[in-house]
């Protein structure tokens, strides 16, 4: 199943997708919020798009896996996006995943280090990876899954 990962933020969200099977995962786009303050929009446009079998939103929670303020804001649009996508949408801890995104960076250019859209992305990228660490997508030759279910 193809799902769509998001690393949501104040002032960028920034977007990943895995392939059909849910195996591999690629960055996609940053959506820049002050560019698209109806946020929604453009994300409505990739998940018609890509047509993705759920969704997952990174959620920040503190080093005690407690709530953060971030984490009301980042649970209410994922309600939202919920809502209007009629798809299933699964949170997971994203704690240290833009920090991450950041630290492969920093060996490149120093312009795509500073690049802030590609750390968003990345970090999309790496909210999937550990989704499918711990949600890993079943074989196609796994005999115990039936066709067509």
């Amino acid at each position: 199943m193809k799902l769509i990962g998001i690393d949501y933020g104040r002032r960028r969200i920034g977007c990943a997708i895995t392939d059909d099977a849910g195996a591999h995962v690629r960055s996609l786009t940053t959506i820049d919020r002050k560019k698209h303050p109806r946020t929604l929009l453009p994300l409505m446009a990739i998940i018609a798009r890509e047509q993705p079998g759920g969704i997952v939103v990174g959620l920040p929670l503190n080093s005690d896996d407690g709530e953060t303020r971030m984490s009301a804001e980042v649970r209410a649009f994922a309600d939202t996006l919920r809502k209007k996508v009629s798809l299933p949408v699964y949170h997971i801890d994203e704690s240290m995943s833009s920090r991450e995104a950041a630290s492969l960076l920093r060996f490149r250019k120093k312009k795509d280090r500073r690049n802030k859209e590609a750390v968003d992305r990345i970090a999309a990228c790496i909210i999937l990876e550990n989704f499918l660490k711990e949600n890993p997508p079943p074989a196609l030759d796994d005999p115990l899954v039936e066709e067509g279910a």
